[in-house]
């Protein structure tokens, strides 16, 4: 008869275990969306950088509307780029970085926050006169 409840026992820990990689694959998951989100929005900008020969405030109001249609948070996005007057075949660059708290943790009273960081860059394209 011992038998018969070791089992069940076995089985809620072996749920338990299951449940916690389930959530670590979630936070995994979300870690590398929002690093993939926050990419797409660096190439956008550093595209339109590269037209305009920097970074500005204009570029990054566009930065901004490219995070916000991704679905980031713009309040927690830090970003920065070369200024403008690069002369064309200069380099631009743009940082930008956002703070990833990961969730699967806390029941064990535990917090972790993670940064993404995405750096690129590319050549200006236009003459400046």
């Amino acid at each position: 008869m011992a038998n018969r409840g070791e089992g069940i026992i076995s089985a809620l820990y072996t749920m338990l275990l299951l449940t916690i990689i389930f959530f670590i694959g979630i936070d995994i998951a979300g870690y590398t969306a929002t690093a993939w989100k926050l990419r797409n929005a660096c190439s956008e900008t550093l595209n339109l950088m590269k037209i305009e020969n920097g970074y500005d405030g204009s570029t990054e109001l566009a930065f901004m509307r490219f995070a916000d249609v991704q679905g980031l948070q713009t309040e927690r996005i830090n970003v920065s780029g070369t200024p403008k007057t690069v002369q064309r075949g200069d380099t631009v660059e743009i940082t930008a970085g956002i703070p990833y708290e990961v969730r699967s943790i806390r029941p064990f009273n535990q917090s972790l926050k993670l940064d993404i960081s995405i750096k690129m860059s590319g050549l200006a394209q236009e003459f400046v006169r």
